[in-house]
This record gives structure tokens, sequence and C-alpha cells, in this order.
């Protein structure tokens, strides 16, 4: 199951973002991880198999259909799934 997201060009290391160690994120972190260019949130929570469609997001949470742009680390909670997105330039 996908936890991470990377989207675009990072800032700074993903291991930083999400993990202790460099050897902690070699060895488990990057497997759970989807790098990325698609900015439309609903379609990175579609990859992320957390919900079926977009339309289900624009139901249920119509505050996450949008479009990350800007340089940012997201916490999004469905449920009980929990997805970290680090977006880059």
């Amino acid at each position: 199951m996908i936890q991470n997201v990377v989207v675009g060009t990072p800032v700074c290391e993903p291991w930083l973002m999400f993990s202790n160690s460099p050897e902690e994120w070699t060895n488990n972190d990057m497997k759970q991880t989807l790098f990325t260019e698609e900015r439309f949130l609903p379609k990175i929570l579609i990859e992320c198999d957390i919900v079926k469609s977009v339309n289900e997001v624009r139901k249920n949470k119509p505050d996450l259909v949008k479009t990350l742009d800007t340089v940012d680390f997201h916490e999004i909670k469905w449920g009980k799934k929990r997805v970290f997105i680090q977006v880059g330039n």
C-alpha cells in the first residue's frame, strides 16, 4: 500500500521527510512511496488506491478537490488510511 507520495522534483531528499535514516528509506519506506508528476490531488488519491473516483472525492471531501501547485507537505486522512504528500517543483 502506498503511504508516501513525492510530487514533482522534491526540494529536499525524500528520506528526510519520510524516514529516520537513509537506510530505513532504502529498506522500507521507498517501497511504499509513489513518485509522480500528477498534481491534481483526487487523481493522486486514485493512484494510491485510497478512492475509486474523482466523484467520490467531490461528494465526500470537496475541500480535497485541488491542485498541488506550491512546494508543501500534506497529510491526507481518508477513513483509516493516511497518505503523506511531499510537493516539490
